[in-house]
């Protein structure tokens, strides 16, 4: 168990009845709540030591326990362990309170555990389906312990409600789910009256694929290239994020010279993505001179991917207990040699970017998402750090090499298109700095561990990783015999995608396209 801390007195204080449930998992202070007192906690530790709700999901006990349990994951800003409640549904109760109207986070959350486990958030503002689409049929709970993984169903007719806004020269615009190009299939509709956008309403999950019923099916030692898969995009940041719950369960070290080369390989993800982003947000300002320089400087990162894993998207780098791909030190440097060109380049189109007057109006004020709508989203990695929401992983709970090669996290106040832009900017210099403190620091020895631990069933663990995008958490429980009983993976994009909502929002259809752009968000993440 955990030793005191000062909000663990101060919970005392204010909830007397409320005691830490004993467990030996480093990082998390958990407590079994019950229905009457949940909505007051959970509001208390939003707004005065300011929680963040980092996750919320539910759990089939059975077979090892025949009731259901709803999970509760707060990051305070006043310590570094989460706070973690736990509220059991027994029974045929299906009714929980709903935490939303004072946490508004938790909107979607409680929306998808009544799709996977058919039990209601009471006194949610919005009940409708959210990824059980209208034509599945009805009663359809696929994360029930009691639903086949591989049941094929049947095509259900239904249409969903979409709100709207009455009133005279108001009209309605449609768009996707299935759009030009390759860009994954979401549906959004605009509400306007003239230019200004008055509404804006996303309809996602065309792309559910059953991930979590599929990771139920795996052994714990095998589940790793499956969680690289979560979204094609971020391979180290899903599988980073997965080893280390597993290796957590089982009791696994992972050795020194592995942390850093898991860093490493984190850093090279963040760098190719936010050099691809930079290009296509001054692309969708018609600005294809940066645009193509930065598709130039990716490639070179690409190339570079693949010729120290074999592969471009970096699929194969990690193992559980390490790595699979060792680095040598004649490696690195060449790495950090090459990337000290990439980063002349990058610093000279950078100047030019940053010097384009035109440019800099198209961005400024356009899609401003307040600090204080950002902190009522628990919006999360670029988007909140654009806001002012100064968090990152890296340096709040270090994981990896991070403790030893610590990160400055870039910060701007202006929450618009070009903070967004500014943010990716600095996070690619400072990839760069760190993978240089990588090359230099990075110690002699093994890159992989060896365990024979099984897990023990009903145990779990969390883990959170800064991928390019922002916070990626994964919860997995230990099943029998090595499987996985439940594994719930949250992408930064399922916390982000409510927030651009509130970003359009003033702006006209036009700008709606740079506004996602800089949001970037992952369709496949958000929808596992």
């Amino acid at each position: 168990m955990l030793g005191d801390s000062s909000i663990q007195r101060q919970l005392r204080e204010i909830f007397p009845t409320l005691s830490p449930v004993p467990s030996s998992r480093e990082g998390v202070i958990h407590y079994r709540v019950g229905h009457t007192e949940l909505p007051d906690l959970a509001r208390y530790l939003h707004g005065k030591p300011r929680g963040r709700l980092a996750l919320l999901f539910a759990t089939d006990g059975r077979p090892i326990a025949d009731r259901y349990e709803i999970h509760y994951l707060f990051a305070l800003e006043s310590c570094r362990p989460w706070v973690m409640l736990t509220l059991e549904q027994t029974g045929r109760d299906r009714l929980f309170p709903s935490i939303t109207p004072s946490v508004h986070a938790a909107q979607w959350y409680e929306r998808e555990i009544r799709d996977q486990y058919g039990l209601i958030p009471g006194g949610h503002p919005d009940l409708r389906r959210l990824i059980r689409h209208e034509h599945w049929p009805k009663g359809t709970h696929p994360l029930r312990k009691d639903f086949p993984w591989n049941h094929v169903m049947g095509r259900h007719p239904g249409e969903y409600r979409f709100r709207h806004i009455e009133g005279e020269g108001v009209f309605e615009i449609p768009v996707g789910p299935i759009h030009a190009g390759i860009i994954e299939p979401g549906h959004f509709r605009f509400s306007v009256a003239g230019e200004p956008i008055m509404q804006l309403e996303v309809r996602h999950f065309w792309k559910h694929r059953g991930v979590e019923k599929l990771f139920e099916q795996q052994p714990l030692a095998a589940a790793l290239p499956l969680a690289e898969r979560i979204s094609g995009d971020t391979t180290v940041g899903h599988g980073l994020a997965y080893c280390q719950a597993a290796e957590a369960l089982i009791h696994m070290g992972v050795p020194r010279r592995a942390r850093y080369l898991r860093s490493f390989f984190l850093e090279l993800e963040r760098l190719h993505n936010h050099l691809g982003d930079v290009g296509t947000i001054c692309n969708d300002t018609a600005y294809t001179l940066a645009h193509a320089h930065c598709g130039r400087i990716k490639e070179q990162l690409m190339q570079l991917n693949d010729r120290l894993t074999g592969s471009r998207f970096l699929r194969g780098a990690l193992c559980l207990g390490g790595v699979a791909r060792d680095v040598g030190q004649r490696r690195l440097d060449e790495t950090v040699g090459e990337l000290d060109r990439i980063e002349q380049d990058f610093s000279e189109l950078e100047a030019i970017i940053l010097a384009n007057a035109s440019l800099t109006d198209r961005l400024e004020t356009t899609g401003v998402l307040t600090e204080r709508i950002a902190w009522d989203h628990g919006v999360i990695g670029v988007v909140g750090r654009a806001s002012g929401l100064d968090q990152d992983v890296r340096r709040d709970r270090p994981f990896a090499a991070y403790d030893e090669v610590p990160v400055r996290v870039a910060l701007y106040r202006y929450g618009d298109v070009r903070a967004r832009l500014r943010v990716r900017m600095d996070e690619i210099h400072e990839s760069m700095r760190l993978i240089r403190e990588i090359g230099r620091l990075i110690p002699r020895g093994e890159v992989v561990a060896e365990s024979n631990n099984l897990p023990i069933p009903g145990d779990w663990a969390v883990s959170a990783v800064e991928g390019w995008r922002g916070e990626i958490l994964c919860f997995v429980m230990a099943g029998e015999g090595g499987q996985i009983h439940r594994c719930k993976v949250r992408d930064p994009s399922f916390v982000n995608w409510p927030a651009i909502q509130w970003a359009v929002t003033g702006n006209i259809i036009p700008d709606f396209p740079l506004i996602n752009k800089s949001f970037n968000l992952s369709y496949a993440g958000n929808d596992l």
